[in-house]
């Protein structure tokens, strides 16, 4: 005898509302669906329009690494402070040294990079040595091509201390040379470079027409010129004029004449000329003068004039009276 079976309204109810769940979450999963399709359409539309760029010259040019060819000589870079990188001669851009890279050997043509806070050191096989304080950016030169043994094209502090026949080129492009040292060399923030010589002997600065020599203790402040102060030859058609302590170069009908200490160069009328001195050239019109003087060098005080008081200043005279 089998039993009745008893259904229960409430379990339709149930399958019922389970169905309708079942429909709902179908038609989110497709809504979600169609909306992560929609975004990819959208994102992929984006990314092909404006397309990518295209390489206008195929293959690329070399970039600065024509500028700077290698060469057979070597160094030996010193990694005193962090951060430093060494760029290898014909490489495009530099690599870390990392604190278990003490030193590092770069061939001529390579670069030597300091960051701010870092601190490097550049040996020859010479003897030679530059150590770049703070930021800096110098380039290892190739004397058998007739470089100089390091290009600065960045630099905030720097001490040198050459050998004979040895060059630097500095900032904007001024030569020094020296056989000894230290040098030491300083960028201000007035875009002015400071060239201090604590060496016991002599060293040379090419500034454009200028050759300045500096003696031990001695300081000469050179302008970043937009033209550059890499130094040049004059054309021999140019008379030169020496002064107290300035040269000038005068192309032109001009007249040139000592006046206390100064070249004052003149035109006369319905002549004009230029006049070179000092790191600069003037036009000089008709009628129109121009006067050169070299700034006076400041001896340092002894310590006996630095202890002695000052003479004090004289009283002003009464001022006299004639009788009618």
């Amino acid at each position: 005898m089998s039993r009745p079976v008893v259904s229960c309204g409430g379990e339709g109810r149930h399958g019922a509302s389970w169905t309708r769940a079942r429909r709902a979450s179908a038609l989110a999963l497709g809504g979600l669906t169609l909306a992560l399709s929609s975004a990819s359409c959208i994102w992929s539309g984006v990314q092909r329009w404006p397309g990518p760029m295209r390489a206008s010259a195929d293959p690329l040019p070399p970039g600065d690494t024509s500028l700077h060819r290698p060469g057979p000589e070597q160094v030996t870079v010193i990694r005193h402070a962090d951060p430093v990188q060494i760029r290898p001669a014909g490489a495009l851009s530099g690599r870390p040294m990392e604190f278990f890279d003490k030193t590092a050997q770069v061939n001529a043509g390579g670069a030597v990079i300091v960051a701010p806070g870092g601190r490097a050191e550049v040996l020859w096989p010479s003897g030679a040595s530059v150590v770049i304080l703070g930021e800096g950016v110098a380039w290892v030169g190739s004397p058998s091509r007739g470089e100089p043994i390091l290009q600065f094209d960045e630099l905030e502090r720097a001490r040198l201390d050459l050998r004979e026949g040895d060059s630097v080129r500095l900032l904007g492009g001024a030569l020094l040379s020296g056989a000894g040292g230290p040098y030491v060399l300083e960028h201000t923030a007035d875009g002015v470079v400071s060239v201090h010589n604590q060496s016991t002997a002599g060293v040379s600065l090419a500034f454009r027409e200028e050759q300045f020599e500096l003696n031990p203790n001695q300081t000469v402040r050179i302008p970043q010129l937009s033209s550059g102060g890499a130094p040049f030859v004059d054309d021999p058609a140019l008379r030169r004029v020496d002064g107290e302590g300035v040269t000038v170069r005068l192309s032109g009908p001009l007249e040139c004449r000592d006046e206390g200490g100064a070249l004052e160069v003149s035109a006369p009328s319905g002549a004009e000329g230029h006049v070179r001195g000092l790191g600069v050239r003037v036009n000089v019109s008709p009628g129109a003068r121009v006067r050169f003087k070299a700034l006076p060098v400041r001896e340092p005080e002894s310590a006996s004039d630095a202890a002695s008081p000052a003479a004090p200043a004289p009283s002003p005279a009464a001022p006299s009276s004639t009788a009618p």
